[in-house]
This record gives C-alpha cells, structure tokens and sequence, in this order.
C-alpha cells in the first residue's frame, strides 16, 4: 500500500535487497538534453557492485539508434547489460506479423510521425498513405514538436474510428519534457483514440511484453529482486508492478510540479499521487542518487 512508501537517502541504501536494476532514461538518466551528473554517478556505482541494468524506455526508437543517441550522452555500452525499446517492440510485431491481428490490418498505414521518425518503418515493407481512407492502420510514433496539439489529430482519428482501423501505439507516455519544455507523445494520440471508441495496440512500459523479453534475455529468475527505477506512475510504477518487481519512484521527473517542494520530495503528495494512479511503489525519491 501507498502508505509503506519508504524514502531511501539513495539506492545504496537498496543495494543488498537487489540483482537487477531496471531503469528509465527520460527523466531518470536524462532529460532529453543531457544526463544528469547525479544518476551517472549511480549507474557507476551499480556497475561496480557488480548488479546487472537494464534499460527499458518507451521511446519509439530501435535498440542501435537508443544505444546511439544514449552514448553520446555518456551512457556507453560497459554501463548496462541490455536495452528494451518500446520501438523495437513496435517494428518486431509489425515485422514478424506474429497473431492473425497483425496478419490481418495489412500494409498500408498512415502514420504520426516526424522526419526523424522515419527510420522505424526501414525494412518493414509498407505502404505509407497521406489519406487515412486508404490505410489498413493507423500507427503512431511521435510528433513534430512542442508546438504539436492532440487536437489537431482529431478529423483523421475519428475518420479512422469510423472504418474501424486499430491504431499501433509505439510509445505509451503521455508527455515529456525536452529540455524543459512539455511536448506531447504518442501515447496522447492513442489516448484520445481510445475515447473516441477505436481499438489501440500498445508497446512498451506498462505493457508485459517488454518486461518478459527483458527478464528472459537478463535471466531473472526472481522478479521481487529487480528494482525498476522510473519517473511515470503509470507507466513505470504500474509496468513494475505488473511485472513482480519492486519500484523506486522519481519524484524528480514528470511528476515534479506535484510532489517536489524546494527540491525535496513532499511524502503526503507522492502518496497522493500514487493513489490517484492505483499503483503502489516501493520506494521513492527526489531524484536518481547513489
């Protein structure tokens, strides 16, 4: 329950308690800009205590353009033991066509994306369609930017809803911020599919399918000791639970307007917060710290 909530002074403070370490990036080890020196500082020491990290992020990206653009924030690959995209999962289904759903929506679909969405659709073979009467599915990446509403989607989703094409979500988060600035994501425009009655396939946190590659490939034979360090209740903590395994909430992150106060965490409003998303975190702290 919410009000077991305990307030660690660091991860160390876990260390004997854990095997394996499952983080986030946006909001955790990044802001979308640059790492955060204190969380570098934690994934060193992780490493050094020999536990094994992996990282799970929903962004829309494949594994080699994450480890790419990760790296050159400092996140190099002697820092974790293996990665799990939201996007990998995305182009796995759409490629491998593995349930008669997917066989079934065929090639042609019409996307929301930007220009540098583009490379998740390389080797999928499809047919990308301007006009959303032509396409067998709606598949949603990303945006341009900040200046992108939900809204101005809303005659091509409830055109769609009207056909009854399903819509792939190949990122679940609601909103991030780049630098500071708010920008909407996927999520939001699958989201407000959702409402206007159309069917959403979703990939990634807080869906199982990433979790159960992630622990098959990292051998975890015991979820209970992997701690998912995240900042999104609804993601992160929810996909934590979910999957057996104990939860570090990041108050820090996408949260902070609500449970930060002069850079400390406020415990009444996290467990606020928590309830109001029905999940339940183990831990929880201002941001990632040794």
């Amino acid at each position: 329950m919410p009000d077991q909530l305990l307030f660690p002074r660091g991860v160390r403070d876990l260390i004997d308690q854990i095997d394996c370490v499952i983080l986030d990036l946006w909001g955790c080890m990044h802001d979308g800009v640059t790492c955060y020196p204190a969380a570098m500082d934690c994934l060193h020491h992780l490493r050094r205590a020999g536990k094994k990290v992996a990282i799970i992020s929903n962004a829309p990206r494949r594994i080699g353009e994450v480890a790419k653009r990760i790296a050159e924030m400092g996140i190099t690959p002697d820092l974790y033991d293996g990665i799990y995209s939201s996007g990998e999962e995305t182009w796995h289904q759409l490629h491998d066509r593995p349930t008669p759903e997917f066989r079934h929506i065929g090639r042609a679909v019409y996307p929301f994306m930007s220009a540098k969405d583009q490379t998740l659709l390389s080797g999928l073979n499809l047919d990308v369609v301007q006009d959303v009467s032509r396409a067998g599915f709606l598949l949603a990446i990303g945006v341009d930017g900040p200046q992108d509403t939900v809204e101005q989607f809303e005659e091509v989703l409830r055109r769609a809803v009207w056909d009854g094409l399903p819509l792939i979500c190949a990122n679940p988060d609601l909103l991030v911020h780049r630098g500071g600035v708010a920008e909407i994501c996927a999520g939001a425009i699958a989201a407000r599919f959702q409402e206007l009655g159309g069917k959403v396939i979703y990939n990634g946190k807080p869906y199982p399918g990433i979790y159960q590659r992630c622990f098959a490939e990292m051998q975890v034979d015991d979820p209970a000791r992997v701690l998912a360090i995240g900042d999104s209740c609804r993601t992160d903590v929810a996909g934590a639970m979910a999957a057996g395994a104990k939860s570090l909430f990041l108050g820090g992150g996408i949260h902070h307007g609500e449970v930060l106060k002069d850079g400390e965490i406020d415990r009444q409003a996290t467990m606020g917060l928590l309830r109001h998303y029905e999940v339940t975190a183990d831990y929880a702290m201002p941001a990632l710290a040794w």
